[in-house]
């Protein structure tokens, strides 16, 4: 029943037995970095709990009430906690709706599951609300907390749930899951590694158009150094009206750049790029360690300038500038 996720087998297989035991704890907290599939695998043991056959195999009404894949999210006994649209944060209003919904039974099922999305988002208010429902649990109720920061939640809240953390997917798993989906198996490759065993991750960079992506950095690090720099740039295209995209080709500069690095210090096999070690060495030639290793620094800072909403133009336009003097100097 867990096939469709990638890797976590202890996780699997833990949560394989809790699926037959009697005496089980009510309230479990998935944690690990994002894209690892932590949610996946917490939609599907919801299913699989509350499927009237417990497999989860969408043979009964149960699993037709729940269904995921088609956005399905209908069922009387699941409920959904998560940050609202228009809001980075779990509130307190939410917390006392699922609290207030405490008090029914299930309906179809044996159990209610409740999956909290986001459980290290939640307001100092909303978790400290959530707490009186950990401390108190309805009968037949199975909480799943998904967190990317365990460090994030109360230490109150942490002792009062069974952790299963998730660590990054062999890079083959996530290569193979890539191919499977039509991905050529060179940039299969590529996007694994970048994603550090992150299926999620993968995947968004294939929607995120990452290839191209690349080759607009690519083509700012040959044009390097520029004869005027401001004129290059003026005519020069960056995605400078969209944050992600913007924060994308900043990443992006910054994998090249550390591989070429990882080029001049002899430790080719870690690259991510593996499609293009000969443009990279050859790029890496005209640089010295040092100045890869302050331009590194100052694409770090924009990185995290963007995430703070600094202006997009202003910000890559001076991190071109800088990484070109360095290049220069």
């Amino acid at each position: 029943m867990w096939d469709r996720i990638l890797g976590h087998k202890q996780n699997k297989e833990f949560l394989e037995r809790y699926l037959h035991v009697a005496s089980r704890p009510h309230a479990l907290l998935f944690c690990g970095a994002e894209g690892l599939g932590k949610l996946a695998l917490a939609q599907q043991f919801a299913r699989t709990l509350l499927c009237l056959h417990g497999d989860g195999m969408d043979n009964c009404e149960s699993c037709r009430l729940l269904n995921f894949a088609d956005g399905n999210i209908s069922h009387p006994d699941f409920l959904l906690l998560a940050p609202e649209e228009d809001s980075r944060n779990i509130k307190i209003e939410q917390v006392k709706e699922i609290i207030r919904q405490s008090a029914f039974a299930p309906v179809l099922a044996a159990n209610k599951v409740c999956i909290v999305d986001g459980a290290d988002r939640m307001t100092v208010d909303a978790a400290n609300s959530f707490l009186k429902l950990l401390e108190e649990p309805p009968h037949s109720w199975v909480i799943i907390l998904i967190a990317a920061s365990e460090n994030a939640l109360l230490p109150t809240i942490l002792s009062r749930v069974v952790r299963l953390r998730f660590n990054p997917v062999e890079v083959s798993l996530v290569k193979q899951a890539l191919v499977m989906r039509q991905i050529p198996e060179q940039e299969a490759e590529v996007l694994a590694r970048i994603s550090e065993g992150s299926p999620g991750t993968a995947l968004q960079l294939v929607e995120q158009q990452f290839f191209d992506c690349r080759k607009q950095a690519q083509a700012l690090l040959e044009a390097l150094p520029l004869p005027g720099a401001f004129n290059y740039l003026g005519n020069f295209h960056m995605p400078d009206k969209d944050y992600a995209q913007a924060l994308l080709f900043v990443k992006t500069l910054q994998v090249l750049l550390r591989d070429m690095l990882l080029l001049k210090v002899g430790m080719s096999e870690k690259l991510y790029n593996t499609d293009m070690p000969d443009l990279l060495q050859e790029l890496a030639a005209g640089w010295q360690t040092r100045q890869l290793r302050k331009s590194l620094q100052e694409i770090d800072n924009a990185y995290k300038a963007l995430t703070e909403s600094a202006g997009i133009k202003l910000t890559l336009e001076a991190m071109a500038v800088k990484i070109d003097m360095l290049r220069k100097g």
